[in-house]
């Protein structure tokens, strides 16, 4: 660890002149604090080890109720004192509960370490009498101030008394007795370029560590006048640097823009939910707009800072608490099935007056039209905040995770949905294929290449055979996901483009050959994700990862050095897709989602809108019989084209040998075996009485993520006659070509889960392949790890029955394919 030294934990002086007003009251609250250390002589201050009382203003507010959640429960024994406006103790405990309540986040255990203190935070001593007062001053070792008046639209001197002047109060109770350590809540709008997002002049602009704002720019951007929110932050953030000089600790926390919560818990009046909910009522959106992710969720933001303010060995002062690295996604509105006209700042302002005092900015031109020509530019900063993070990183004992911006996206219409009283026009996504087509349009456009290239025929009429059995009654889809599938698709487009654009660019990625590519295709629950994870410690393999499927085209050259590092973007991105959209959760214990392990690939062919594993996640018997009677030749082709690319993006790489692993592939061995006719297979069994009450239990559950649920009957018989089928098909294709068998390895699951290394020793035996001591010594590595894993995962319970299936039926329907393990002396089952 580098060693600190103290440039690195001082404070950058202000550089300038403060105007008149701001710079007297700076003067006013320095000389009070000189004066109280002069009388009181205050101790030295307790260690937040030993903190047992604490004083807390603002606890009913959007951030104080979860910095008041996350103090209780940082330290069981903590006493918090919350200053609340009420009529009594007993109203005020009502209105502390009911703000943690709506933000689902209340525990009755809190009661009793819950102090009211009814007061007000701008009377003097906080309108307590002076034996109230000093006895709080007794009793607290810390004081979080985080009240204030947010109004981001008023001018200086009419927030001085509650933003500014009010210091005075929480400064008494910090010197008065003993120094308390004072966590101040300020803002990163103190910085101009913050404020404006870091778009048109302020695009090359930056937040340096321990950094104080340019006044100057300040002067510019936030008239006295008019905006006074921020200069009231600031003259009260220079108060505090001053008696952080005459000896008292002082954090002072920069907060974010933020009006949501990772649970979902969004606020009504957070201007960015008053901006978007006031385009989805007059359905039009200004130029220039995109879903910017400086909106950092709220309780990350209180874990942190309470985690800070709780560290002994805190070392700074100024806290930019803000998410420097967002995931990035190249996400519009459209993408998720809104339409929304783009239309000027002037016609979207025009719409939204029309709707008068029903529109969600009602009283908020003024501030809009003086940020318009930042907030609705096309020359914004991409991805990154440029806001050096390093304080919060030092200084909190445990590391931070931001949660994405999908994750905060969906859980927040998830959370608007549930409420009755929401106050603005819900979104309602639409999955419309000419909606699609037009994002494709512009997908190929953005990138330079001709639409046909990017998007055949053939691909635009699989994508619409799959809309139209999406939207069909029996899909059952479910209003609150359809925009979440609108965005996949349109995602899936935008890959498509970049595939086209990269060939585009680079022809020699035509003449890439996937030479002698090992497919294992045992049927689903037959110990193909084990095998195929095992294998690939092999360096002698190359496989993909959910992020490479995610992103085919990596997305600058830098990703290109960092790809498969933990700097990787597309880890990022795809991390946040997957908790936005809780299948992780879903498939806990039952599929293990890693996304640094190698996955199936039916991606690749989903790229192409003619994969069997959509109608294994959707209820799409069309789309189905559709697939069934038109084949997947264009899909495999796709595939192979893709593949291309991966193989050319990994070079000069040593050339690898492609595994791949998905049972599906079963389906379609005839069309697979054409476009890669050299292929190897590796073919898991089991006994169809063992997989199938497993695997109705997994469609079911992927299933219900975006869809109503069907009677488990219906989806065991479906599912008995798909897997069935499947399987009748492979026996067939192997039947046809015995002169491919020498290609085909057969593998016994529970033979494999008893002894993997014996299996795979006869893998590479029956293959010519040399399993190198290194190889294996990694194999033998992770499946150690995996065993520890599978000893504390929760287990799922199954059974044939649970979807009116009885043995027999399931031995009746697989009769061919267990004929054929007869024959071939195949044993799948134990007995």
């Amino acid at each position: 660890m580098t060693e600190r030294t103290v440039a690195d934990t001082t404070v950058a002086p202000l550089v300038g002149s403060l105007p008149p007003q701001c710079r007297k009251d700076v003067d006013t609250l320095c000389t009070f604090i000189r004066s109280a250390i002069g009388q009181w002589s205050p101790a030295a201050a307790v260690s937040p080890a030993d903190f047992r009382e604490v004083f807390l203003t603002g606890a009913t507010g959007f951030v104080g109720r979860f910095i008041l959640r996350d103090l209780l429960q940082h330290n069981q024994g903590l006493v918090v004192h919350c200053i609340v406006r009420a009529a009594s103790a007993d109203h005020g405990f009502q209105r502390l509960r009911a703000a943690l309540q709506q933000a689902e986040i209340w525990d009755e255990a809190f009661t009793p370490r819950i102090r009211v203190v009814v007061g007000d935070i701008e009377e003097a001593r906080f309108g307590l009498d002076e034996a109230a007062f000093n006895d709080l001053c007794q009793r607290i070792d810390a004081v979080y101030h985080l009240a204030a008046n947010l109004n981001l639209f008023s001018s200086y001197a009419a927030l001085r008394k509650v933003n500014t002047l009010t210091m005075r109060n929480v400064l008494e109770l910090g010197l008065r007795t003993r120094y308390k350590p004072l966590f101040y809540a300020s803002t990163m709008g103190v910085f101009p370029q913050y404020f404006c997002v870091f778009s048109n002049e302020f695009r090359e602009s930056h937040i340096d560590h321990q950094m104080q704002p340019d006044l100057v720019r300040m002067k510019q951007t936030f008239p006295l006048g008019f905006l006074g929110y921020p200069w009231s932050k600031l003259v009260a953030e220079q108060a505090l640097l001053f008696a952080n000089r005459a000896g008292m600790p002082v954090a002072v926390f920069r907060l974010p823009q933020t009006g949501t919560a990772s649970t979902g818990f969004t606020q009504a009046d957070a201007l960015t939910v008053r901006i978007g909910s006031a385009m989805i009522d007059v359905e039009m959106m200004p130029k220039g707009f995109t879903i910017h992710p400086i909106n950092e969720a709220v309780d990350t933001l209180s874990r942190m800072c309470t985690a800070v303010s709780m560290n002994p060995r805190r070392r700074f002062t100024i806290y930019h608490c803000c998410n420097p690295q967002p995931v990035r996604h190249d996400l519009e509105l459209a993408d998720f099935g809104l339409s929304l006209r783009e239309v000027s700042y002037t016609s979207f302002k025009r719409a939204c007056q029309a709707r008068g005092n029903n529109s969600p900015l009602h009283g908020y031109w003024t501030l809009l039209d003086h940020f318009a020509p930042y907030w609705f530019s096309d020359n914004k900063a991409n991805f990154s905040i440029p806001v050096c993070d390093r304080a919060i990183r030092e200084d909190c004992p445990h590391p931070i995770k931001w949660p994405g911006l999908l994750t905060l996206f969906r859980r927040s219409g998830d959370w608007i949905r549930r409420q009755q009283k929401w106050p603005y026009s819900v979104p309602q996504s639409r999955l419309d294929f000419d909606g699609l087509m037009t994002r494709a349009a512009c997908h190929a456009e953005r990138v330079g290449v001709a639409f046909e290239r990017a998007y055949p025929e053939w691909m635009c009429c699989g994508l619409k055979r799959l809309v139209q059995a999406l939207n069909a009654p029996e899909a059952r889809l479910l209003k609150a996901r359809v925009g979440d599938v609108a965005a996949e698709l349109s995602r899936v487009l935008r890959n498509n483009a970049a595939l086209a654009r990269e060939r585009q660019q680079h022809p020699e990625i035509e003449r890439e050959e996937i030479t002698q590519p090992v497919f294992i295709v045992g049927i689903n629950r037959s110990g193909t994700t084990f095998l195929h994870r095992l294998l690939a410690r092999d360096p002698r393999f190359w496989t993909l990862r959910l992020y490479d499927y995610r992103d085919p085209v990596r997305p600058t050259e830098e990703c290109a050095t960092l790809s498969g590092t933990p700097a990787d973007s597309r880890r990022a991105a795809v991390e946040d897709q997957i908790e936005a959209s809780g299948i992780k959760e879903k498939l806990a214990g039952i599929h293990h989602i890693d996304i640094d392990e190698p996955e199936e690939d039916f991606s690749l062919l989903s790229m192409a809108f003619a994969s069997w594993i959509l109608t294994v996640s959707y209820h799409v018997p069309d789309f189905s019989r559709w697939l069934a009677a038109t084949g997947s030749q264009h899909a495999y082709t796709h595939h192979y084209r893709t593949m291309q690319h991966f193989a050319w993006q990994r070079r000069p790489e040593c050339p690898g040998q492609w595994l791949f692993k998905m049972p599906l592939h079963l389906m379609e061995l005839e069309t697979l075996i054409k476009t890669y006719p050299d292929a190897l297979f590796i073919q898991t069994h089991r006994e169809p009485t063992q997989f199938m009450g497993s695997w109705n239990h997994v469609v079911e559950l992927a299933r219900s993520l975006f869809s109503e649920p069907h009677p488990p009957s219906d989806l065991g018989a479906e599912q008995l006659a798909f897997m069935s089928d499947m399987l009748d098909k492979a026996v067939n294709f192997r039947t046809a070509h015995p002169e491919l068998e020498r290609r085909w390895m057969d593998v016994v699951y529970f033979d494999l889960i008893e002894d993997p290394f014996a299996i795979v020793r006869s893998i590479y035996e029956y293959f010519g392949w040399t399993l190198e001591p290194e190889a294996l010594h990694k194999m033998e590595d992770w499946h150690f790890r995996q065993a520890e894993k599978r000893q504390t995962e929760k287990r799922h319970r199954y059974d044939l029955k649970d979807y009116g299936l009885t043995p027999e039926m399931v031995t009746a329907a697989f009769a061919r394919y267990r004929d054929f393990l007869t024959t071939r002396g195949i044993r799948a089952s134990r007995v």
